[in-house]
């Protein structure tokens, strides 16, 4: 019985591998350039400022109401389904857009639905993974997200640079295709077995009484209060920094998705083991803390160049801590409260990380009223953000482990650093033997054409 479970599992787990594949080349094609788009609209520096906060936090803030109605009505699975669809369906909208007003409102629609992605995704997940596995599912979840948004950025990118011609002729194709594979994200998500709830129900003051006692949960929803902020002031000075300092092409802006993508790929081959064998924590530090790089280096940056360090950055530091931060939000959440668990912390995160993005815009513009110039404003944004990412990510060392793993994060670094070592040890001794295999073949070939 415990046989034909574990093979079902599997089974669902495959299927939730091709419909995050699916869903992120779908949003691959369109959510990198959403930002750019606004711009090209014509959209202020608050205006863009609320744009990204919208791209990247309005997801995790509607997705509060999306977890209580998950857990309320026990359904994941038909939740997932319609998210995708619903989300590219509203995008398409978005060739009526004429002003950035009306593209905020495009956006922010789409957004709500796609929010009630995430809780559903994770509380299957949890479902199918156990405490010591958990992180190499995600990692390999993670990965096939990648794999579908890398291909997804370049092929837009390209299609948006060689298309030209309108705002609106410019983004026609890729909208379509988003709609286009999300349809088929959803049909996948239906074919997934939804698992049953155990006897405990759901309620909102069951969860409010467990939030209270969850000690490990309060301390990461105070501390992403800190960084959501502080990340988010940043985020508009990146768009203006990419569209009026460095004035990258279409392709050019997808070139810089595909190598944070690329980079975390390579290293989620380590993360998730790193969090299953020595703990969450150190990963969650370690990619907290280093975020302070990113306006780091864009506040210097004065070609494409700059940005692609930046990015291959972005992709090792997204890789350390993702994997691990999702992980300890399933190891800390109760099993019937997964959704709602999530999605508040994604909310309380992004709410903040919104105010952040929204601010950040708003003094970027009074800088300039002010009578700084483009530039000086520019920096001091940056100084801001650089400082309070650095505090705010030094303050993740306080967190705890709810369990005890088998080995340490140096030693564990070390042994997968020996095991590469060895494996391309074997890769270079295996081809020098076909080598020496090869040359004496064509010695002894060459022996027998000179008898002859």
């Amino acid at each position: 019985m415990s046989e034909s479970k574990s093979q079902a599992e599997s089974g669902d787990l495959r299927l939730l591998y091709r419909r995050v594949f699916l869903s992120s080349f779908g949003s691959g094609l369109i959510s990198p350039f959403i930002p750019i788009y606004a711009a090209q609209l014509g959209a202020s520096s608050t205006e863009i400022g609320l744009v990204q906060a919208i791209n990247s936090v309005s997801p995790s803030i509607a997705q509060i109401p999306w977890g209580f109605i998950i857990d309320k009505a026990r359904r994941r699975v038909i939740f997932l389904s319609l998210s995708g669809l619903l989300y590219s369906l509203l995008l398409l909208f978005l060739f009526f857009a004429d002003n950035p007003i009306e593209f905020i409102v495009v956006v922010l629609l789409a957004y709500v639905f796609s929010a009630m992605a995430s809780p559903a995704l994770n509380s299957l997940l949890g479902e199918f993974s156990g405490v010591s596995g958990r992180g190499k599912i995600l990692a390999k979840l993670n990965a096939m997200a990648s794999f579908g948004h890398i291909p997804a950025t370049v092929l837009s990118g390209y299609i948006i640079y060689r298309v030209g011609g309108t705002v609106r002729e410019m983004y026609r194709i890729p909208l379509f295709l988003c709609f286009l594979f999300n349809i088929a994200s959803s049909m996948v998500t239906l074919k997934i077995r939804e698992p049953s709830f155990s006897q405990e129900s759901f309620s909102v003051r069951g969860w409010v009484k467990a939030l209270k006692v969850n000690v490990y949960f309060k301390r990461l929803c105070l501390l992403s209060i800190f960084q959501g902020f502080s990340m988010g002031l940043a985020w508009p000075l990146f768009t203006l920094t990419v569209v009026r300092v460095v004035r990258a092409d279409m392709f050019q802006i997808s070139l810089l998705s595909v190598v944070s993508a690329s980079t975390a790929i390579v290293a989620r081959r380590f993360t998730g083991r790193l969090a299953d064998r020595a703990g969450r924590k150190p990963l969650i530090v370690l990619g907290r803390m280093g975020l302070f790089l990113i306006p780091l280096i864009y506040a210097f940056a004065s070609s494409i160049y700059e940005l692609i360090i930046v990015n291959f950055i972005v992709g090792i530091l997204t890789a350390s801590s993702d994997v691990a931060l999702s992980a300890y939000l399933l190891d800390i959440s109760p099993r019937n409260m997964r959704a709602s668990y999530i999605s508040i912390y994604n909310a309380v995160a992004g709410s903040f990380s919104f105010l952040g993005s929204t601010i950040g815009g708003y003094l970027m513009d009074t800088l300039m009223s002010m009578g700084f110039d483009f530039h000086s404003a520019m920096m001091t944004m940056y100084a801001i953000s650089i400082f309070g990412r650095l505090f705010s990510g030094l303050l993740y060392v306080t967190i705890q482990e709810p369990y005890k793993y088998p080995a340490k994060f140096e030693e564990e670094i070390k042994r997968i650093f020996e095991e590469e070592v060895e494996a391309m040890e074997r890769i270079i001794s295996t081809y020098r033997r076909i080598e020496d295999e090869d040359l004496e073949w064509f010695e002894r070939l060459s022996e027998m054409s000179q008898r002859r």
